[in-house]
């Protein structure tokens, strides 16, 4: 299926700016740099509905974005640089702490790596706050094309056992030429599925 209705819904530096939407929403994260940008702008078919900002990290915003009237993307600051600095941490902090546990409408969390670096401690807080959140979690690996066959399944064997998932839940795309975004689509349509039964019910 294609995807082209995008719109962005708001901009959220806090919780009384959050969007009233009965849509179910799924949050995607990643390091600064890793691709996230690229890759909500590929699975959209749009080219720069998703902004890379050129300075890591100076994002302090959620910023949403409703697709075809049937799910919220929910666009998460670039981090790493920013839980690196003690300020810029507790800032990243206070904006996605309350989402992750406050937001009844989140159900499940894209993160993001490059499949060229190896998971670090920013990216297991991450998916410990996608866990406590008890949200479906979904790998995405960007950038795949920069690396061998025999490298992108070593690259996955690290990942699933430094951040104990199933493989089965890491998938391999190239955002630029837009590589993968089928498979993706089927993964979160299966979560929009799941999701519109709970928030029905």
């Amino acid at each position: 299926m294609q995807y082209y209705d995008a719109k962005l819904l708001t901009s959220a530096a806090k919780q009384s700016q959050w969007p009233d939407s009965d849509l179910p929403e799924i949050i995607f994260a990643g390091r600064s740099n890793a691709g996230k940008s690229t890759l909500i702008n590929a699975l959209v078919n749009r080219k720069n509905l998703a902004y890379s900002g050129k300075t890591p990290g100076k994002t302090r915003l959620l910023n949403f974005f409703q697709i075809d009237d049937r799910v919220v993307f929910t666009d998460c600051p670039g981090y790493g640089y920013a839980i690196s600095n003690v300020e810029a941490a507790e800032a990243f902090g206070l904006l996605i702490d309350p989402y992750f546990y406050k937001r009844k409408q989140l159900k499940a969390m894209v993160l993001v790596l490059d499949a060229r670096r190896v998971p670090n401690d920013d990216d297991e807080l991450m998916i410990d706050y996608g866990r406590k959140a008890h949200l479906n979690i979904l790998i995405i690996c960007t950038k795949s094309d920069k690396i061998s066959k025999s490298q992108l399944i070593s690259s996955r064997h690290q990942i699933a056992k430094t951040l104990d998932v199933n493989e089965e839940n890491i998938l391999a795309v190239d955002s630029v030429k837009k590589i993968g975004m089928d498979e993706v689509w089927k993964r979160i349509d299966k979560i929009i599925a799941q999701s519109s039964k709970t928030l029905s019910a």
